[in-house]
């Protein structure tokens, strides 16, 4: 990421070794009993992948609190399959967008979103702590318009 006072620009960066961040549900009651829709996405009868909703009337705007897909169902189309749910359902509340972020360290995840027509819309530098696992991250948001 290179920062001006006035601006910012994300530059593609190779790094090696390769950087890779697990992520677990600590608490999964407590991390999605905040959430307004949660929609699940089966694959032969096993949890394939999930994704938590919250509505946000004083904007109109449908937040992704959560998504997650099974390693060993990423790239058959269930994470296109739950945002393209979370749109359907997002209609349904009157949303005006979808929002989420991520970090700009998830390049597969930053790629995956612009593909499924999602559009960068703002950065925070400061939402993860310096001395804790996000050092260096900074925090992406993104919209898709309804």
């Amino acid at each position: 990421m290179q920062r001006t006072a006035l601006s910012f620009s994300l530059e593609e960066e190779a790094v090696d070794p390769r950087f890779r961040k697990t992520y677990t549900f600590d608490d999964p009651v407590a991390d999605l009993k905040d959430m307004d829709q949660l929609l699940i996405a089966e694959w032969d009868q096993e949890l394939a992948g999930l994704i938590g909703l919250k509505y946000e009337a004083w904007n109109r705007r449908l937040g992704v609190g959560h998504a997650y897909v099974a390693a060993a169902h990423l790239g058959k189309g269930v994470g296109r399959g739950l945002i393209e749910a979370a749109v359907e359902y997002a209609r349904s509340t009157e949303a005006r967008c979808l929002w989420l972020e991520t970090e700009n360290t998830n390049y597969p995840l930053v790629r995956f979103y612009l593909r499924a027509g999602f559009r960068l819309c703002g950065l925070d530098e400061s939402l993860y702590d310096p001395r804790g696992p996000g050092r260096g991250e900074a925090a992406l948001y993104f919209a898709r318009d309804l």
